[in-house]
């Protein structure tokens, strides 16, 4: 026998708008308190921390993570781990490049070959970019856990969308 510990919890309203009402609740139930809810999905901003290289990643992805539906202004803090990521691996790349052979390895003072530090500096780099990017669908593999939000279709043909509009 049940009692009211039984069972799932009922999921508040809010949990229910921001998933895109799965469950398909008339809005009216989802209202509580007379509070009127509204999502607001907004590029997040460029936080100021970023370096001009970070920025310059952020510009050129947020336009079209946005239009395909794929973030909203909480992940804020995951992007800009990505861009500055994507901007120190930038850089290091460029030092190593400007090092040539010295770019790669180094040898320590008791005679000893290693990896340089620059392409440690990348190398990390490029994990960070790959761990945060995954979660925006940057890579084959992570595409397709990604669900994009499908618009959805016009509900009455235009030749009654007027009507429509004067009682809806």
């Amino acid at each position: 026998a049940g009692n009211q510990n039984s069972g799932l919890k009922n999921l508040p309203a809010s949990v229910h708008l921001i998933r895109g009402n799965p469950s398909k609740k008339a809005f009216s139930d989802l209202k509580q308190n007379h509070v009127q809810w509204e999502l607001v999905s907004d590029v997040p901003t460029c936080p100021p921390e970023l370096d001009e290289i970070a920025r310059e990643e952020w510009d050129r992805i947020t336009p079209d993570l946005y239009k395909l539906g794929v973030i909203k202004t909480f992940d804020q803090g995951e992007l800009a781990v990505y861009c500055q990521a994507y901007a120190d691996w930038k850089y290091a790349r460029r030092k190593v490049s400007a090092l040539k052979e010295e770019g790669y390895v180094d040898i320590t003072p008791s005679g000893y070959k290693q990896m340089s530090v620059w392409l440690q500096i990348a190398n990390r780099a490029e994990e960070r970019m790959r761990a945060s990017g995954a979660s925006f669908g940057f890579t084959p593999a992570a595409r397709q856990r990604i669900q994009v939000p499908v618009a959805q279709g016009e509900l009455f043909s235009n030749e009654h969308k007027e009507k429509a509009e004067k009682y809806f």
